[in-house]
């Protein structure tokens, strides 16, 4: 197993990639071989790119919290060369492009006419999404990993040795941090915060969903999805990297450590767990939640009571993306850069585009009938698409 040692004040920890993971969970075989590409008869979806920019080395992937993001008017990205860029959506054109000279690995977030990136060394910069210009950088407890989430007037702030800050969108000012144990050995990354109604909710690495307060940092609850089990460290891994999904009084969240659960967003109650592992995330449509587990099969599970409506596993080991939901169908992207498109009612693959050419492994980003991927090569990639029997 290949393992990273990360210092930090008064302890150490050990961070290990999906990669490892697997390959010592086999006990030293090799990696599965991805599947092939699924057959196809009729392409129901029809792509066409409309625009794709390279905007720096070093793109989104499973090691660092990089992401794409949009306000309306253009696309930005941050990539781990220190460049932040802003694009035109509509036609991809250059807008502004800054060199923040840190290694970045975490954002951008986009919220308040401000632009938010973090850095591997700690540091949090909000800049002008007019300009780029810097507005404000602040020191944070350790590397960020997991974009910046942007809520009533606040930053909220995860890093990698456990800590949750909160910091004023103004001025940078740190209104409160609490502090969460990490276990010694844990999987490389973490998941952004998620605010509803006042609350802040994050998973963490111990396989814990908690609430706090988003203007005190008061915590509300907590609640365990994943417990830590097993006679090794690397058997009692249950990280929730996952982005948390929030809809109504629900909370769903998966874990590396094998658990996908419903919470009750008001308590914390255990709805319903299901043994599904993931890394990537969730997304729902009507009374359906659909996420990829750390297998490459994507599931359907049905909102209320979390039983399993159907597995596609076409896709398995492909390293897919979480899914998104677009013109009704269920879609991910994988880790050759191609787009995968499945009928929500059974899973069945009915489309299939190749937009870039390395992995993706964020959830694309649904802006009606176009769709946004960045990919981890550093490419941005905005498509158009139209249903084929539309042309008929």
């Amino acid at each position: 197993m290949t393992a990273t040692t990360m210092p930090r004040p008064g302890a150490a920890w050990l961070l290990v990639s999906l990669a490892a993971l697997a390959g010592c969970a086999g006990g030293g075989q090799p990696l599965p071989e991805p599947a092939p590409l699924p057959e196809i008869g009729q392409q129901t979806i029809e792509v066409e790119r409309v625009w794709r920019r390279g905007t720096g080395d070093g793109g989104a992937s499973f090691q660092n919290g990089l992401v794409a993001a949009i306000d309306g008017r253009n696309v930005y990205t941050a990539h781990a060369d220190g460049l932040v860029s802003a694009h035109e959506l509509e036609k991809g054109k250059r807008v502004w492009r800054v060199e923040t000279e840190l290694a970045l690995s975490a954002g951008p977030t986009v919220a308040d006419g401000r632009v938010f990136v973090g850095s591997r060394d700690g540091q949090l910069l909000s800049l002008s999404a007019e300009d780029g210009s810097e507005l404000w950088r602040r020191p944070v407890s350790s590397e960020m990993l997991s974009a910046p989430t942007v809520a009533e007037g606040t930053v909220l702030v995860r890093t990698l040795d456990g800590h949750l800050s909160a910091f004023e969108i103004a001025d940078g000012a740190r209104r409160w941090t609490v502090t969460h144990n990490v276990p010694t050995l844990t999987s490389r990354g973490t998941s952004s915060p998620v605010v509803a109604d006042g609350t802040v909710f994050a998973g963490l690495d111990n396989g814990k969903v908690v609430a706090y307060d988003v203007t005190t940092g008061e915590r509300v609850w907590e609640q365990t999805v994943a417990a830590p089990t097993g006679r090794s460290e690397l058997e009692r891994i249950a990280d929730i990297d996952a982005g948390l999904l929030v809809a109504q009084n629900e909370i769903y969240a998966a874990s590396i450590g094998g658990k996908t659960a419903s919470l009750s967003r008001t308590s914390g109650r255990i709805r319903w767990r299901r043994d599904i592992a993931s890394r990537s995330g969730l997304t729902f449509r009507g009374g359906d939640v659909f996420l990829s587990d750390l297998d490459g099969s994507v599931w359907a599970l049905e909102r209320t009571s979390g039983a399993a409506l159907w597995e596609q596993d076409a896709l398995a080991h492909r390293g897919l993306s979480a899914p998104a939901v677009h013109r009704g169908y269920v879609l991910v992207g994988d880790f050759e850069g191609y787009l995968h498109w499945l009928i929500p009612e059974d899973g069945t693959v009915v489309a299939r585009a190749h937009p870039v050419g390395d992995a993706i492994v964020r959830a694309p980003i649904v802006i009606g009938d176009r769709i946004l991927v960045l990919s981890a090569g550093g490419d941005v990639a905005l498509l158009e698409t139209s249903f084929v029997q539309d042309e008929e």
